[in-house]
């Protein structure tokens, strides 16, 4: 589109109305789209970069943006039908919004090394991020009262509902290619079955995989914190006899030299 200026009411330029009108056309809301998610990509990226502490939390996001990676490629050839979803949301529940976003970017760029970058990585890229961050926000209803155990139905259908919002978020970024709403919208309606295959294999490996890795990643929160006792109650117990013997100990030490009388019969 040309964009000439010409005065027009008191020598106000006609270049705003143009570019105001372009930016409601879809190919205008696909550039302002793309545009935002890029930065917001940018921002994640630099604030990954900011916030993670070199050493065991870079390798261990390193090391779940590789599987996830892994994983998206590995069930490319069917269409649609991926783990990383489930695992964007794991993480999420575990280990935080911001280490689930940070998966999220490092998935999206590694991933599309091999599968092909474009305007969808940014998408993808916030995306997952949603994902994890939901799976963050709702965790109180996706696991028990003690976190010990993850609630498959709940997170089903937190999974089944993301298949289809997050492969509706990344379509936005057709909206440049069709340049016209009713299309987009064809191509909408004429994706759900896809959606639906995603949403349906999120449900599957969520009944698959859910709970190992649920257990896995619970177990490293214990590690971290420096626990390895399984069941809470047990571990107090065993804390508070430990704690009463160290007190038991300590006061028959205080006074080393009690109840020993010296060899001249002095007091």
């Amino acid at each position: 589109m040309e964009y000439r200026t010409r005065p027009i009411d008191g020598g106000e330029s006609v270049i705003f109305a143009d570019v105001q009108a372009w930016a409601g056309t879809p190919g205008g809301i696909a550039v302002w789209l793309t545009t935002l998610f890029a930065l917001l990509f940018g921002t994640m990226l630099f604030s990954v970069d900011r916030r993670i502490v070199l050493g065991r939390e870079a390798a261990l996001i390193a090391l779940l943006a590789a599987v996830a990676s892994a994983s998206r490629v590995l069930f490319a050839a069917l269409p649609n039908v991926q783990p990383v979803t489930l695992l964007i949301l794991m993480i999420g529940l575990h280990l935080g919004a911001r280490r689930a976003a940070a998966v999220a970017v490092l998935t999206a760029l590694i991933s599309n090394m091999a599968l092909g970058h474009g305007p969808w990585t940014f998408y993808q890229a916030i995306g997952w991020a949603c994902v994890g961050s939901s799976a963050a926000v709702l965790r109180p209803l996706l696991v028990n009262w003690d976190g010990t155990k993850v609630r498959i139905g709940a997170l089903a259908i937190l999974a089944f509902i993301w298949g289809f919002l997050f492969d509706w978020i990344v379509s936005l970024s057709a909206l440049a290619l069709y340049q016209s709403f009713e299309a987009f919208l064809a191509f909408i309606i004429a994706g759900l079955i896809f959606d639906a295959m995603h949403a349906v294999g999120n449900v599957l490996f969520t009944i698959w995989l859910a709970p190992s890795l649920h257990h896995l990643l619970w177990l490293h929160r214990r590690h971290e914190a420096g626990r390895w006792f399984p069941n809470l109650l047990d571990e107090t117990v065993t804390r508070e006899a430990f704690i009463a013997e160290a007190d038991a100990a300590a006061k028959q030490l205080e006074n080393p030299l009690a109840g020993i009388a010296r060899l001249d019969g002095e007091d």
